[in-house]
């Protein structure tokens, strides 16, 4: 259930014709939508447009739900939606379908703002209330569902898309602190956009607008514990370590839950343990669901093999795709238009076909995000393991170690020695790191020292100290709070809604988080291993071949096609794009030169710059775009 728009006016908009939101000219016609067969709702200077998949209840699940006075659009699927209606029943609620939508109105008219605290799921939700004329709504607590806001002395307009806001800013402006940013993370970083003017409700939030002033306010939070034992039932937390009895109850718990409604439901599988652990769940639930696997028809760039023999374990289908260069460049402009922000990952366009072609297949597709974060399973989490005699040494231990490291040249062991003697918070960003920052002031142009890393983290930094989190949380809670919003999740979500295939991620469950916030370290990680307790809770009901299967991520070989006809679109389109007045395009293409003759593999610089150049020809040029 995916897709929704939301419109609140300030102003008064009597004389104004009937108010539509355009979409922009579509990137090789994708996305041409006709917003006047769309369900819409008016009420004096309040307009909803709404559009949404039906995956719950196929009578009310794709329109606006009104109630008492009130109506609410909502993007998203609520997981414990019957479990609420049941208590709603109690109270003397009654219903006339039985979708989610009605059920979330139901529970705001119940519990108010504390409805928010009832639900479990992925969602962003706006209620207007005619009698108060007032707005209440909110954002999920992993910020898995985008909701987007314009706040101006006019209006005040929401968007699940921030595509379709761009015709009510006059004059479209990049916003250069998420520009600087964006060429060290690869992201924008969460609440911010690359657009003047244009933010996102922060995850875990909920807000209101009443007499035309947005106000916001959080009402959960993702914290790690390292000091307090709490283990997982189904109804409470105890005093004791997690066990993998634990980890396993409540993953299998959050798998049935992401499987209800009454659409076909397939799984996205790789060669990994995560999608791995959600496929046999799933496939324990329902014997006959498919399984979707992607791959690169380069040596070394596929995991189609491995998925293959994890289905045939689990006797399940398992449906295939080869991804060739000519498909890859081909798909970019569709892809770059569909993520609003510049997101420079290119497992992105991977995964842009997996989702096109399960929805050939199914309606509902579960995936493997957010296990990484949540157990520890990036491979970076494991340095600790490593270095932690020097870590944990003296002060002026560390400080003569480090001035060692400075006068070394460059040889084994001195990025060893750097990284154990630089406290986190002057060098770790997350999960991805493009350029530092002396690099990024070589060639953008509007580099400016309040907008490096290390002061837009500080608040995340000063958080983690304040709750006094152990290294590997520290890096966890950087990445929750980053990495998972501005890349993971912002993929997960816009293709998914391009392709209109709801993606469901069981991993990214409150229950779940409950559980794995209290693991120690040594559950997370070993020198050798991630999502230690994680493997443990599975080995002996996933198939043995995955279970300490390394960690390979999402291999891209864009590396190999930067010298191929890749490196050709790559070039043309950093020459051609009008992005001079923000960075140095002969540096972009010395990195070029440089990655093509072998002398550096620069395939991840190129990438960040190039498809910040392809978004500002479709966003800012309003190119379109064809290969």
């Amino acid at each position: 259930m995916d897709g929704n728009i939301s419109i609140y006016y300030k102003g008064d908009i009597s004389k104004k014709e009937d108010i539509k939101l355009k979409k922009k000219e579509s990137i090789n016609n994708i996305n041409n939508v006709n917003l006047d067969s769309r369900e819409k709702f008016k009420n004096d200077e309040k307009t909803f447009d709404f559009e949404r998949f039906d995956v719950i209840d196929v009578i009310c699940g794709n329109k606006p739900f009104e109630k008492d006075g009130k109506v609410i659009v909502f993007n998203g699927s609520i997981y414990n939606c019957h479990e609420i209606k049941a208590e709603l029943i109690e109270k003397g609620h009654t219903f006339t379908t039985d979708d989610d939508i009605e059920i979330l109105l139901a529970s705001y008219i119940e519990f108010g703002k504390n409805c928010v605290h009832k639900i479990k799921g992925m969602f962003s939700f706006i209620i207007y209330d005619k009698v108060s004329e007032s707005i209440f709504g909110a954002r999920d607590l992993f910020g898995i569902k985008p909701l987007y806001y314009i706040n101006n002395e006019k209006s005040i307009i929401f968007a699940s898309e921030y595509k379709f806001m761009l015709e009510y800013i006059k004059n479209l402006n990049i916003n250069e602190r998420s520009l600087q940013s964006y060429f060290s993370f690869q992201y924008v970083l969460p609440e911010d956009t690359m657009i003047q003017g244009i933010r996102l409700i922060p995850a875990g939030h909920f807000f209101r607008v009443e007499n035309g002033i947005l106000s916001l306010k959080r009402y959960n939070k993702l914290e790690f514990r390292s000091s307090t034992k709490f283990f997982y039932t189904k109804n409470h937390l105890g005093n004791r370590d997690v066990s993998e009895e634990d980890v396993r109850n409540v993953i299998m718990d959050s798998v049935k839950s992401h499987m209800i409604g009454n659409r076909a439901i397939g799984t996205f599988l790789s060669s990994g343990i995560d999608s791995s652990i959600i496929t046999t769940l799933a496939s324990q639930i329902n014997p006959n669901i498919k399984s979707f696997s992607v791959g690169f028809n380069v040596k070394g760039y596929s995991e189609l093999e491995i998925a293959k023999k994890t289905a045939d374990k689990l006797g399940i289908e398992n449906i295939q795709i080869n991804i060739t260069q000519d498909e890859y460049i081909k798909a970019l402009p569709k892809i770059i238009y569909s993520l609003d922000d510049p997101v420079a990952d290119p497992s992105e366009v991977g995964l842009y076909f997996l989702i096109k072609e399960a929805g050939k297949h199914v309606e509902v597709a579960l995936s493997g995000e957010g296990a990484d974060e949540l157990f520890g399973g990036y491979n970076i989490y494991k340095e600790y393991n490593n270095m932690k005699s020097i870590v944990n040494s003296p002060t002026y231990v560390k400080s003569i170690l480090g001035r060692v490291s400075e006068l070394m040249p460059n040889m084994k062991g001195k990025n060893y020695f750097y990284r154990a003697t630089t406290p986190l918070e002057k060098r770790y960003i997350g999960n991805a790191k493009i350029f530092e920052n002396s690099e990024v002031k070589n060639f953008f142009y509007k580099y400016k020292e309040k907008n490096i890393y290390e002061y837009l983290l500080s608040n995340l930094y000063r958080d983690a100290q304040k709750h006094n989190y152990d290294y590997i949380s520290k890096m966890q809670h950087i990445d929750m709070n980053t990495w998972l919003q501005g890349d993971i999740l912002q993929k997960m979500s816009k293709i998914s809604i391009c392709e209109q295939l709801e993606l469901r991620a069981p991993f990214l469950y409150k229950d779940v988080f409950d559980v794995a916030k209290n693991l120690r370290m040594d559950q997370k990680t070993t020198k050798s291993n991630t999502k230690v307790l994680l493997r443990e809770a599975f080995k002996d009901i996933v198939p043995e071949h995955v279970i300490q299967r390394k960690k390979l991520g999402f291999p891209t070989p864009i590396r190999i096609w930067l010298k191929d006809s890749l490196g050709e679109v790559v070039k043309e389109t950093i020459s051609n794009s009008n992005v001079d007045d923000f960075i140095d395009k002969k540096y972009a293409i010395n990195l070029l030169e440089e990655h093509f003759k072998g002398h550096k593999d620069n395939s991840r610089k190129i990438w960040t710059i190039f498809i910040f150049c392809m978004w500002y020809q479709i966003f800012m040029e309003d190119k379109n775009i064809k290969y």
